[in-house]
């Protein structure tokens, strides 16, 4: 297992660095909601847990990843009118079969599907309930200090299903690590032992199937069919290796954007834009221990 995590650290863009498994919660204070007209405030919690099994193949050149993701948001909102978000909560449980092989001329090809059940769980499992998403990326390691990349991404990250073009670049020293994950994120870290400190700014969210009414101004209650969720967050980031395979990691800075997108076939969507305001990030995940 040890052999394919370190295979997997030169491929750093989609294998979330050497951590095999982790939770975390993330704090989002109440913030109000861009020209309301009643002063609404909307708070967040996330819980996110993940797993990854890497496994290498025979032939040497290619690691299988078995990944699960089960993430809980949790909204919570005042004057909750026009929102109607207050108490859902916001189930994502995913699978990640990552798929990474060595191809020639020090060129690397990554491929990943991730089918999840992106809901609120109020009603019975059906179709909307079902997202995939997707990567296919090629990677070149051009030294041992510099890789970059592109390719393409398939994902509801920014609230709805989205093709996009991705966009990798690794610098490393002996003390630092500079990642460019685009259209995902940015980080900088700067190495001290078994301490790590830095800056990173990056998107999350996801589309989420629900089953509510809100008020639209009209003598009835409509309808909510599904909610996109998206959020950027930008600030500092530090972790803390305890032993050999465990890491404290803590973030905080302003969450950027926050975006609650309400869809319908009864009304024309409604977005919500939350004012800018701080977050904070804790977290304990699970590494191999490191390299000598």
């Amino acid at each position: 297992m040890l052999t394919a995590v370190f295979i997997l650290s030169g491929y750093g863009t989609f294998a979330q660095g050497l951590e095999l498994a982790g939770f975390s919660f993330t704090r989002f204070p109440g913030a109000q909601v861009v020209d309301s007209p009643i002063n609404q405030e909307i708070e967040v919690n996330e819980y996110n847990f993940f797993l990854n099994i890497p496994k290498p193949l025979k032939n040497e050149k290619t690691v299988i990843v078995n990944g699960l993701q089960n993430k809980l948001v949790t909204p919570f909102a005042e004057n909750d009118i026009a929102v109607g978000i207050d108490g859902e909560n916001l189930h994502l449980i995913g699978y990640r079969l990552m798929v990474l092989h060595q191809l020639k001329n020090d060129w690397r090809l990554l491929a990943l599907v991730n089918p999840a059940l992106s809901s609120t769980f109020s009603t019975s499992l059906d179709s909307d309930d079902f997202l995939l998403n997707g990567t296919l990326q090629f990677i070149k390691q051009k030294t041992e200090k510099l890789s970059y990349g592109g390719g393409l991404l398939f994902t509801s990250r920014f609230g709805n299903p989205i093709l996009l073009p991705t966009l990798q670049l690794t610098l490393k020293t002996e003390k630092s690590q500079f990642k460019m994950v685009l259209p995902r994120s940015i980080s900088y870290e700067r190495y001290f032992g078994d301490f790590t400190a830095g800056l990173e700014a990056s998107v999350d969210g996801s589309l989420y199937n629900v089953n509510y009414a809100i008020d639209t101004g009209g003598s009835l209650a409509e309808p909510v069919d599904k909610v996109g969720y998206t959020r950027v967050i930008v600030g500092p980031k530090l972790s803390y290796r305890i032993g050999e395979v465990l890491k404290l990691n803590a973030s905080g800075g302003i969450a950027a954007v926050r975006r609650l997108e309400l869809q319908s076939d009864f009304f024309e969507n409604l977005t919500n834009e939350v004012e800018a305001s701080t977050f904070l990030q804790l977290g304990i995940s699970i590494v191999p221990p490191k390299k000598n």
